[in-house]
């Protein structure tokens, strides 16, 4: 009886350790599932100017102007000066570089970390000055 005991004992606490895996491996797997959602995070478009040499910088800002004015200037015109009903035209908002990020991150979702950094820039390019 004894035994048997010990056994079931044994079987609850290892469909407790079994639950707790699997609630953690959820956990996990939803969070990688978000990441991933986001490809690239806000973070890493955000440093899109950080070490950049004058070349490179100028390659980036000629891909993000090709690119916003493609898929964006529709809305912002050119130099993101259009007003919007949402708000002021783009280039008179103060946005920090993690919206940026965030913001190309989403419109651009499916392409390439570079041409991500290279709108960034490019945005970011609009609002300096302001």
């Amino acid at each position: 009886m004894c035994i048997i005991l010990e056994l079931r004992s044994v079987k609850v606490a290892t469909m407790r350790g079994t639950r707790k895996t699997a609630l953690v491996t959820i956990i996990f797997m939803s969070l990688g599932g978000l990441l991933f959602a986001y490809g690239q995070s806000p973070k890493q478009v955000a440093g899109a100017e950080t070490s950049l040499t004058k070349e490179e910088r100028e390659r980036l800002l000629a891909i993000g102007k090709k690119l916003f004015v493609e898929r964006c200037a529709k809305c912002h015109d050119e130099r993101g000066d259009k007003p919007l009903e949402s708000g002021p035209p783009l280039s008179e908002r103060k946005l920090s570089d993690g919206e940026i990020a965030r913001s190309v991150s989403g419109r651009f979702k499916d392409a390439p970390d570079e041409q991500k950094r290279a709108v960034a820039l490019y945005v970011r390019s609009l609002m300096k000055g302001k």
